[in-house]
């Protein structure tokens, strides 16, 4: 039969303990995971829960004793907190922005670059044909000249 204590019930116990006791040390837990349920459960895994919850009851008494800041201020922290979350967003944004754009001018460039050289190939083959066309009407004018 698995007698494996859930975190949820270890933890449980261990927050009923604080709270009833303030103080308690990680035997205690383990007996009373003992009483409650008749097994402990690894002992590093307990007692790694235990440190958790004796840490963030440390946490709770310090927020608890530190003096709450007027409502003015708590609402100016808020609009800061909210402004700076839009700042990183829009930040994202521009930088997205940026990097099509930046996309953009590298195809659209090379496109150009690339019409340009094929007008450049077009320039030289019409004048390779003119030339030709002009070869073969001298060389017709020729052919006239001897038959004639």
């Amino acid at each position: 039969m698995n007698r494996r204590l859930s975190e949820s019930r270890i933890r449980a116990t261990c927050r009923e303990l604080i709270a009833s006791h303030g103080q308690v040390s990680g035997r205690r837990v383990c007996a009373e995971l003992r009483t409650r349920f008749g097994a402990v459960g690894k002992t590093e895994r307990v007692f790694g829960i235990w440190r958790e919850e004796q840490a963030a009851k440390a946490e709770r008494t310090a927020l608890a004793t530190v003096p709450s800041a007027p409502p003015d201020v708590v609402e100016l922290e808020r609009r800061l907190k909210a402004a700076e979350d839009a700042a990183a967003v829009n930040l994202k944004r521009a930088e997205l922005a940026e990097i099509r754009e930046q996309a953009h001018q590298e195809k659209w460039g090379m496109e150009v670059d690339r019409l340009r050289q094929r007008l450049r190939t077009q320039e030289t083959t019409e004048a390779e044909i003119r030339r030709l066309q002009d070869r073969v009407l001298q060389l017709s004018r020729e052919l006239m000249g001897y038959r004639a």
